[in-house]
C-alpha cells in the first residue's frame, strides 16, 4: 500500500511540473514575439494592415527565427507564413523574397518528422 502512495505522488509531481513548464515556457520576449505575430497575422487577414506593418513583421519574425521549432509551432497554428506572403502581396508585390516565401508557405511540415508535404 505504500509503494501505491508514493507512485501517486510521483505522478501528481510529473503532472505538477509539466503545468509548471507549460506555463513558464516562454521568455518574455518570445511571449511578445508571439502575440506580436498573432495579432499581425490576424489584421492581415481582416484586410487591416498598412505599409508601416512591414518593420513590425520583419522585427518580430526575424526575432522568432532564433527559435525554429517555436516558429513551426506558430506556422502550424496559424499559418504564419501564408499571412506573410499575403501582406507582402497586398503590400510590397514587387519584393523579391516573393516567390522564396510562396514555395515556402506552399508547404506544410509534418509535426513530427519534418517532412514538406504539398498542401
Amino acid at each position: 500500500m505504500d509503494h501505491l502512495w508514493l507512485w501517486i505522488v510521483f505522478f501528481l509531481v510529473i503532472v505538477g511540473l509539466g503545468m509548471f513548464n507549460q506555463q513558464f515556457k516562454y521568455s518574455a520576449r518570445l511571449r511578445e514575439n508571439y502575440e506580436e505575430l498573432s495579432a499581425l497575422a490576424e489584421r492581415t487577414r481582416k484586410g487591416r494592415t498598412t505599409k508601416a506593418d512591414l518593420r513590425r513583421w520583419d522585427a518580430a519574425l526575424k526575432r522568432l527565427e532564433k527559435h525554429p521549432s517555436e516558429y513551426n509551432k506558430l506556422d502550424r497554428e496559424i499559418r504564419l507564413r501564408e499571412a506573410y506572403v499575403r501582406y507582402l502581396e497586398q503590400h510590397y508585390p514587387e519584393d523579391e523574397r516573393l516567390p522564396q516565401l510562396r514555395e515556402a508557405a506552399g508547404f506544410q511540415k509534418d509535426s513530427v518528422w519534418g517532412i514538406k508535404f504539398k498542401a
